[in-house]
């Protein structure tokens, strides 16, 4: 039986080249249609561009226009050269293996060709609604509401975010989002619940017809044609703008800082940059932090690494913590508070380089006093920069900010502006302002969209009168602040950091009167009561009257 066995291999031999044979022939009908198929959608692709290159009035294509005939071209070499591979196909001049090949090549080229004329076919697209917001922070999200609020009609409002996500109240990323047990998660904390109000899921705005564009980063604004265009070319009309475009954090290496480009080096303003701070903590567990910063970002993400056990030193120029808002004493208690905390903290200095390792990763911060801290993550936050840089030379600017009127309104008609960018009057202190912080985001948001409803309607409303307002939560402490910081401060109360539950406060009296209070460890009602003083401004005197009635905040 031996001489059969050449025999059988030669059989095996010729039955797998038949098998492979069928299955060439199989994946070259498959790849066939498929390539048919993708073909005749990359001709009406063809044909829809080719149209809107001819209309008039020229639309943002033609800002492509080169790219896009070079892309027109392409098409057709690549049309000729399938042809050509068909015909060797038919005549059996290639094998069926490298006509396969040649083939799955061009399904290749083809999809790339199509992926990029449905750029092409994006970008010429124009949307247009009545009211656009521009910015998809607090801001946007209280507007919605508001607009909602004023019997809103579906079609008529989009937000537009580079953001992935819909608004969400942004203090939380430096507080509860880095705890290590319990961690605020989206979409737990999505606008309006932040000020007690209904958590807008992004449901919300589909349900209310209110288009949420995100992902979107708008390039170019013409506030007179008013058009805003996409960094990948797509228009968008508005009736009325609303800018909340909110600011930008100040970063080092805007200052040519040596080593500030290095990995583990983060920044805190969106939920992206969060995520990879989070991911960071889990990778570097209980390893070294250095903070660069004594202020809001400073303080509360300082205090929660400390939570995570990380060893946490804080590095700001400042002699004090807090210095726009503190004074000496308040600051202060703050500082020892968190050194009893176990946070070192190196004041009057800053960080002039940063060392990386083999890997890219910062190992060390250089002090300009020459100390060295070794670290494993760096945070950090050092301010911000208010997002005006589009609307250069269309708007009137004051004190950094978009200046605008007491119903937020700009200079240009139908173009109002809220939150971190607007320089507003502060009818309280007849005062130009720019305050940075969430709740005036809150506030002037719904304010710019009565503004804009009572105008429609030909009403009058109330001009903005905000009540300056800040606060912040760390650890167990919990402090806020109403009014002017200015005048001389009188700090009253239990500011001792080793109390168990510290209590004090702070009165800035400046004319005779009260201008200001913050308060550590209030009650509900004493924060409503500092409020008060805050907006009423009673006489200094006010502070004995309270005193005999029992009133801690005397």
């Amino acid at each position: 039986m031996g001489f059969l066995a050449p025999i059988c291999e030669r059989i095996m031999f010729i039955w797998a080249l038949v098998t492979r044979w069928f299955r060439y022939q199989r994946n070259l009908e498959v790849n066939m249609n498929t390539l048919k198929r993708m073909l005749e959608e990359l001709d009406s692709q063809t044909e829809d561009i080719g149209k809107k290159l001819e209309a008039e009035p020229p639309l943002p294509i033609r800002r492509h226009e080169d790219e896009v005939y070079e892309w027109l071209e392409n098409v057709e070499r690549i049309k000729i050269r399938i042809q050509i591979i068909e015909q060797l196909g038919e005549r059996k001049y290639l094998s069926c293996a490298h006509f396969v090949r040649l083939v799955d090549e061009k399904i290749g080229e083809v999809k790339e060709l199509l992926q990029k004329g449905s750029l092409y076919s994006e970008i010429s697209m124009k949307k247009q609604f009545k009211y656009v917001i521009i910015g998809g922070g607090v801001a946007a999200g209280y507007a919605a509401r508001e607009f909602v609020k004023q019997g809103l009609k579906p079609g008529e409002l989009a937000i537009i975010s580079k953001e992935a996500v819909a608004p969400y109240e942004r203090p939380t990323l430096s507080k509860a989002y880095l705890f290590p047990e319990g961690a605020a998660r989206l979409p737990g904390f999505h606008v309006c619940v932040g000020s007690g109000g209904e958590r807008l899921l992004p449901e919300w705005y589909v349900k209310k017809g209110i288009e949420l564009i995100l992902s979107t980063e708008i390039a170019e604004v013409d506030l007179h044609s008013k058009t805003l265009t996409s960094t990948t070319g797509r228009t968008f009309e508005f009736q009325t703008l609303i800018i909340a475009t909110g600011s930008r954090v100040i970063r080092l290496t805007d200052f040519g800082v040596q080593g500030a480009d290095a990995k583990n080096i983060f920044y805190l303003r969106e939920i992206s940059d969060a995520d990879e701070l989070v991911e960071a903590i889990r990778a570097k567990k209980k390893g070294k932090v250095v903070i660069v910063g004594g202020g809001y970002i400073g303080l509360e993400v300082g205090a929660a690494m400390r939570i995570n056990q990380f060893d946490v030193t804080m590095v700001f120029p400042e002699p004090w913590c807090m210095p726009r808002l503190f004074t000496k004493e308040i600051a202060a208690f703050y500082e020892a508070y968190y050194a009893n905390k176990g946070i070192k903290i190196i004041k009057g200095t800053v960080a002039v380089a940063f060392d990386a390792d083999t890997n890219g990763e910062v190992k060390a911060v250089k002090l300009n006093d020459d100390r060295v801290l070794q670290a494993d993550i760096v945070v950090v936050g050092v301010g911000a920069k208010p997002l005006t840089e589009l609307f250069k030379g269309q708007v009137d600017e004051e004190k950094g900010g978009i200046r605008t009127d007491g119903m937020l309104e700009t200079n240009v008609p139908d173009v109002y502006a809220v939150g971190d960018v607007t320089t507003f009057p502060l009818k309280l202190y007849n005062d130009m302002r720019r305050i940075e912080h969430v709740d005036h985001a809150r506030k002037s948001a719904e304010q710019a969209v009565k503004a804009i409803r009572a105008s429609e309607e030909g009403k009058s409303i109330e001009v903005y009168d905000y009540l300056p307002y800040f606060y912040s939560r760390a650890f167990d402490l919990s402090w806020k602040f109403y009014g002017d910081n200015v005048g001389d401060p009188l700090m009253f109360g239990d500011k001792n950091p080793a109390s168990g539950k510290p209590k004090f406060g702070t009165a800035w009296i400046k004319n005779g009167k009260i201008v200001g209070v913050f308060l550590e460890g209030g009650t509900d009602e004493e924060n409503k009561a500092i409020a008060t003083m805050a907006r009423v401004q009673p006489p200094a005197e006010y502070l004995d009257q309270l005193k005999k009635e029992g009133y801690f905040i005397a």
